[in-house]
Parts: structure tokens; C-alpha cells; sequence
């Protein structure tokens, strides 16, 4: 007696990326981390001001999870008590 056939599913493969998209990733790994870092020399020094323009180029420059993850971080530093004034990057 033959065995019943055996249907494997195909392998989930991730879509290979174009150029284009692993440079954009690479391009907003490297924009965090330099953003990141920026921030944490604001507020280490103090220099709220300059720690807000670090959270607006998250905004601005990276994505809205950039700018909240930024956000976060001062937050998690300064505490919530502080009034934290932040623009928003207008959708495009």
C-alpha cells in the first residue's frame, strides 16, 4: 500500500529589498543613533532646549516612532513634571 502523498508548505521567504530600501534603512539606523546620542549629551549637560531639537529632527527627519522613542528616553530622564514642547512633522 503507497502512503498518502505529504504536502510540505513552501518556505515564508522576506521579500529581498531593492537597493533603494536598505538604504533608506540604513539611513534611519544611523539617523537614530546620532540622534540618540545628541540627546543623551543635551540632557546630560542639562541643555533642555537643545535635547527638544533632538526629539524634533526624530520627528522631522526620522519617523513618528523615532521622535515618541526620543521623547521617551527624556522623559524617562527628566521626569514627566517637565512641560515638553515638541513639533510634530506635518504628514506628507
Amino acid at each position: 500500500m503507497l502512503a498518502p502523498p505529504t504536502f510540505s508548505p513552501p518556505l515564508l521567504r522576506e521579500p529581498v529589498k531593492t537597493l533603494r530600501e536598505r538604504g533608506a534603512d540604513s539611513f534611519h539606523a544611523s539617523l537614530a543613533a546620532v540622534l540618540a546620542t545628541g540627546l543623551e549629551n543635551a540632557l546630560e549637560a542639562g541643555d533642555h532646549p537643545r535635547a527638544i531639537s533632538f526629539i524634533n529632527r526624530g520627528f522631522a527627519e526620522g519617523s513618528p516612532q523615532l521622535g515618541c522613542e526620543l521623547l521617551c528616553r527624556a522623559m524617562a530622564v527628566v521626569g514627566t513634571a517637565r512641560t515638553w514642547t515638541v513639533q510634530l512633522a506635518s504628514l506628507r
